[in-house]
């Protein structure tokens, strides 16, 4: 006799469920800003998209750009050219660096990824570094070594855990480049991009909140149902 009413809070359930999956499948994407990309599609150091600088101690003759790719690529960026680095002439180049100068106000969960690849000859232990003040850098994680072609996952450096980083004016970045063996021996950065989550961000409720939301609800459809089968 009560199964028509039934029907529709049992769906309504089901429904909300849906949602509440999908809403916190989707927290950590849905809330990251890029502050800063790096495409190199104009073939110089200036930064693409966001607001930041890039620098670099490597002798300028051996700063080049070639083929890029859409490995990282973000805002509809094309592959276009990325930023090529030899080893130089008696590999002068072996412990240089590219450093990305970004502010990370407003912003916290900070992350860093690029798209890379390298010769045989070229860079083969290169180290990830940061900066609470844009001069004293510091290790993360242990030196990763170039895939020979850009391929299509990034190296991604997920710096949530350095608080330093959120909110911070001089934050920055740093790659040091060593183990080239070969004047022309060469790595490849391209689609170099900082994001990180707009501090005080509500816009998708954590999902702690969304549980008890859920459960909140769930206990008003069974007292509404009860009230109706007596």
């Amino acid at each position: 006799m009560f199964k028509p009413h039934c029907r529709a809070p049992r769906q309504l359930l089901s429904t909300m469920f849906m949602m509440i999956v999908l809403l916190v499948v989707g927290v950590d994407s849905a809330l990251a800003d890029e502050l800063a990309v790096w495409n190199f599609n104009d073939s110089d150091l200036v930064v693409d998209h966001g607001s930041g600088s890039l620098t670099s101690n490597f002798v300028a003759a051996n700063i080049l750009f070639a083929a890029g790719t859409t490995n990282n690529a973000r805002l509809g960026d094309i592959a276009g050219q990325a930023l090529s680095l030899q080893g130089g002439t008696s590999n002068t180049n072996n412990g240089r660096n590219i450093t990305f100068n970004v502010s990370t106000v407003g912003f916290t969960n900070i992350l860093v990824s690029f798209a890379t690849q390298g010769t045989s000859t070229g860079f083969n232990l290169n180290q990830f570094q940061y900066s609470l003040d844009g001069i004293t850098f510091t290790d993360f994680g242990s030196p990763f070594v170039p895939a020979t072609a850009f391929g299509s996952v990034p190296i991604v450096f997920t710096l949530a855990s350095i608080v330093g980083l959120n909110n911070n004016p001089n934050a920055a970045f740093r790659i040091v480049f060593n183990g080239a063996t070969t004047s022309t021996g060469n790595n490849r950065i391209d689609n170099f991009v900082v994001e990180g989550t707009a501090a005080g961000d509500t816009t998708i409720p954590e999902p702690t909140t969304a549980v008890l939301l859920v459960s909140g609800l769930t206990g008003l459809i069974l007292r509404r149902k009860k009230r109706k089968a007596t």
